[in-house]
């Protein structure tokens, strides 16, 4: 509470009591009281509220018997909707991408259980190259895989390139995507991978890129391989032009089969054909 004018206003009988509302809300713990109100509502203003009273609670209690069929009808959909995703039949796809992936391909059992065979992520350089922090900066280019071009210098992005550059930084949550999104500040945070050879194919493409299977950790903890996710994902397409006979090039096909028939991502953005 607090006396405009001083004493002189105090002494002349011209102070009104005026409450801060800083103050009180800033303090309200340590308040014993809420202070009273200056003033109180006309008479009249006090018998039309109790006159109109029992009409208001009555339309209150039609509003809220209404509303509780849709409450039902909207619970009953999103306990489908669950039931779909639980058995692998649907997947709910978000702005930024699917949120279950179906068909995601595993590490067979001693594949990527060594510790010592993870490293952390750098960078996401395009939709099927990433940027190892392993000490030697190593580019991983994605076996088996081929995603739409990012613009280099003066030449444009292909069809969903970015958004298959941009779906890659999402599933790794690497750095350089958290920063666009001040909501995702807090998950700064560098995903690690495993990545493994394939004896069918070469080890390194002719611009120096180690060519990989690249596997991620699942919400389960499992290594899902990134390769197949994006070709199942409609990101990218088959691509086997470093090697034939790939090991895992039967799960691809499937997996390509299925996002092409299934109109996903660049099948049905960019009309894709198959390479």
């Amino acid at each position: 509470m607090r006396a405009p004018g001083g004493g002189a206003g105090l002494a002349a009988g011209l102070w009104q009591p005026v409450f801060d509302e800083g103050p009180r809300f800033a303090y309200a713990d340590r308040m014993p009281y809420t202070p009273p109100l200056l003033s109180q509502p006309p008479t009249s203003s006090l018998t039309w509220h109790r006159a109109w009273r029992p009409v208001v609670v009555a339309l209150a209690l039609a509003g809220l018997a209404a509303a509780v069929p849709a409450c039902v009808d909207m619970q009953s959909a999103d306990t489908a909707a669950g039931a779909g995703q639980a058995d692998g039949s649907a997947s709910a796809d978000t702005e930024e991408g699917p949120t279950v992936f179906v068909d995601e391909l595993y590490a067979d059992p001693g594949e990527c259980e060594d510790p010592g065979q993870w490293v952390r992520t750098m960078f996401v350089l395009d939709g099927d190259t990433i940027l190892l922090d392993d000490g030697l900066n190593s580019k991983v280019r994605m076996l088996g895989v081929a995603a739409p071009e990012i613009a280099h210098g003066s030449k444009p992005a292909e069809c969903y390139g970015v958004k298959a550059w941009t779906l890659v930084k999402q599933w790794l949550v690497v750095e350089q995507y958290a920063k666009e999104d001040v909501l995702k500040e807090s998950e700064l945070k560098h995903m690690y991978v495993c990545v493994r050879p394939d004896p069918s194919a070469a080890n390194k493409d002719d611009f120096g890129r180690l060519l990989r299977y690249v596997y991620l950790r699942d919400a389960e903890g499992k290594a899902v391989q990134l390769n197949a996710r994006l070709i199942r994902q409609g990101a990218a397409r088959l691509y086997t032009a470093f090697s034939k006979g790939l090991r895992h090039e039967k799960a691809f096909k499937t997996r390509e089969t299925s996002a092409r028939n299934e109109g996903l991502g660049g099948w049905a953005t960019c009309n894709w054909s198959p390479r």
